[in-house]
């Protein structure tokens, strides 16, 4: 055959097996087929390692671990978290159903990304030998053994360890209430309706970002409060996620995501998959109704001062303070000092007290000879785990808070680090010129231990007038 024919015809036959392949079908990526894998070996519910687990932590303490040897067993769940858009980082959030949910289990795998893999309610089958379960930042955490950690299970072995099931499964929320959150319910998807983030972190031409903040080192913590009670928990976010920088939503709403608690283990916290998980189309919020009296420029006559110098505890009494706790516990305010200062403080931490409510009330003060009062104090947060103190005012005053008709005013409280003591803050001024005749001022401390038990130090309370 002729050179050029046969140059012509190969070119014919390549023109025509193109003509008969369509883009779409050239660099169409076949679907992962995955086949269901028997499972050789026994089948357990999370709920049944948890039951392990809290066996183990009876009988050695918050330290132990325990460690699967030849059992022969594996654990089903079903993946709850994403890290699709970086908020989780090399691990996996499992639950025991789809539905009614009850138990859930974190599990560290040293491989990223996940999602792709294991994508949000994929069931999955896990091998429990060769695998250590702990207590880890205050969640069931299930890896490897590093000494007296819970390590992630290496990247090599999670084909291995890991089984996907064929299943995937729409996850249905289990539907609570802050006032709802324990342990029980860690690791769990859940959701939170009729929430708000405090007003200092969106009103007041001051929104926050979801972790994009000068002081947001590994987390963005922003306060969420419920519209019903008042009780509040924090909303954490990866410095690291795709969404740290989006402004906080200022409207009411809900929540979907996971339950976990903050890097030290002693705080509950909220965590999205995605800003998708946030739901907020109430315009209207639920903020309390606070007093408003006419601002007006500070007198300089002062009508009440206390910087507790020289007190000692049994001198709030003597000097007319009211210092009760409601709940019958034995939580109260204190007096305490540091570098020769004094003040007022409290702390729920260790009281072993699950829900409390502890006033310290000021003496009577009488404004019936002055008028435009302005009350300022200062205020020094730490260990902070929660937003917990308000401060009212009454000029009716019934001798026992329930009972006596306050109103509240706008102090905002700052925030404090989660581990170590703020700085002192003056919270005010705030006008309190309209309430008239004797008054007295309430701060209210309200929380429960180990969840809310922030650290206050009151000082400085002082009332000027013209």
């Amino acid at each position: 055959m002729d050179a050029r024919i046969f140059k012509r015809t190969r070119i014919f036959l390549i023109v025509g097996l193109l003509l008969n392949c369509s883009p779409e079908e050239e660099f169409k990526i076949p679907e992962l087929l995955i086949e269901e894998q028997e499972i050789a070996g026994t089948i357990i519910e999370i709920d049944a390692v948890l039951g392990i687990l809290g066996q183990e932590l009876a009988e050695e303490g918050e330290n132990a671990r325990v460690v699967f040897e030849d059992t022969n067993t594996f654990m089903s769940g079903y993946v709850i978290s994403s890290d699709k858009a970086g908020n989780f980082f090399k691990e996996l959030i499992l639950q025991d159903n789809n539905t009614n949910q009850q138990a859930g289990i974190r599990v560290l795998v040293d491989d990223n990304p996940l999602f792709t893999t294991y994508e949000f309610g994929r069931k999955v089958y896990i091998k429990l030998d060769g695998l250590s379960l702990g207590m880890q930042n205050g969640v069931p955490t299930l890896g490897v053994s590093e000494g007296n950690d819970v390590g992630a299970i290496p990247s090599f072995s999670v084909d291995e360890m890991l089984i996907r099931s064929t299943e995937v499964a729409t996850i249905t929320p289990l539907e609570i209430t802050l006032e709802d959150v324990t342990d029980t319910l860690l690791n769990l998807y859940i959701k939170v309706n009729n929430i708000q983030f405090n007003k200092s972190n969106v009103l007041d031409d001051n929104t926050f970002t979801f972790a994009a903040e000068p002081n947001d080192t590994f987390d963005g913590e922003r306060i969420v409060e419920s519209c019903k009670t008042g009780r509040t928990i924090v909303l954490s976010t990866s410095t690291f996620s795709d969404f740290k920088g989006l402004k906080l939503p200022a409207q009411q709403g809900s929540f979907e995501g996971i339950l976990t608690k903050n890097f030290l283990g002693d705080t509950y916290n909220l965590v999205l998959n995605d800003p998708t998980g946030l739901v907020f189309d109430n315009e209207t919020r639920c903020d309390p109704t606070v007093l408003e009296c006419p601002a007006t420029a500070e007198g300089v006559e002062i009508v009440f001062e206390e910087d507790f110098t020289g007190f000692k505890n049994k001198d709030l009494e003597k000097k007319g303070w009211i210092n009760i706790n409601i709940t019958n516990g034995k939580l109260d305010y204190e007096i305490g000092s540091f570098d020769n200062n004094q003040y007022a403080q409290i702390t729920g931490f260790r009281s072993k007290e699950p829900l409390y409510e502890v006033w310290l009330v000021t003496p009577e003060i009488d404004v019936s000879m002055s008028n435009a009062e302005v009350l300022n104090f200062d205020l020094q947060p730490g260990y902070d785990n929660g937003n917990i103190l308000e401060v009212f005012i009454s000029n009716d005053f019934t001798e026992d808070p329930t009972t006596t008709i306050w109103r509240k005013l706008d102090a905002i409280i700052p925030r404090g680090p989660l581990n170590a003591f703020g700085d002192f803050i003056t919270a005010g001024p705030m006008a309190i010129g309209c309430v008239e005749g004797k008054i007295r001022i309430g701060f209210r401390y309200m929380g429960g231990d180990p969840r809310a038990t922030t650290r206050y130090h009151v000082d400085n309370i002082r009332i000027v007038g013209k």
